[in-house]
């Protein structure tokens, strides 16, 4: 990837308080998502609650941190998730898969917001809660809070012109 399109008013770091709030975001976005799904029980274990978990863990601060992080402008600084920093301590630079990175990523996210809606749904459907109801408006709340926030940090980003997952697509022009 050539770093030659780097966009020269983008943050060179990003404030902590927007590393601070975009992960507490995600705590609270994924916990609403956990507790939804626990009601789901195989053998009295929420088995779904916790596969959930685990799946985000492995795929958000692992392989997509391998995948994208390393290929990023900011690799070893702070992002608007410190991510960039965090996968400098797990993976050199440029040794994961950019391309692979990107395709991972939107079937990891696809799968992070529709795993807690139709487990909700199908919760609902099994024992109908005013709890379960809240939370299911919760999380559908928050989800296009989650991509506002994804789009305001990319409008900040460096790399807003030669990233593929910038969600700013009007000014990926040049």
């Amino acid at each position: 990837m050539s770093l030659k399109k780097i966009y020269e008013k983008g943050l060179e770091e990003y404030p902590i308080s927007t590393v601070i709030g975009q992960n507490l975001f995600f705590l609270i976005y994924f916990g609403i998502g956990f507790i939804g799904l626990l009601p789901l029980k195989l053998c009295n274990i929420p088995l779904i609650s916790l596969l959930y978990i685990i799946f985000l863990i492995v795929m958000l601060l692992f392989v997509l941190r391998k995948h994208l992080c390393t290929n990023c402008y900011y690799y070893g600084k702070r992002c608007s998730t410190n991510w960039g920093k965090l996968s400098s301590f797990m993976f050199k630079e440029k040794s994961g898969n950019y391309e692979l990175g990107i395709k991972l990523a939107g079937i990891v996210w696809g799968l992070a917001t529709l795993i807690p809606v139709i487990g909700i749904i199908i919760s609902l459907l099994l024992n109908f809660t005013i709890y379960k109801l809240v939370l299911m408006v919760l999380f559908v709340l928050l989800t296009p809070i989650n991509f506002l926030l994804h789009k305001n940090s990319c409008k900040r980003c460096k790399m807003i012109y030669i990233c593929p997952a910038s969600m700013v697509k009007e000014n990926k022009k040049m």
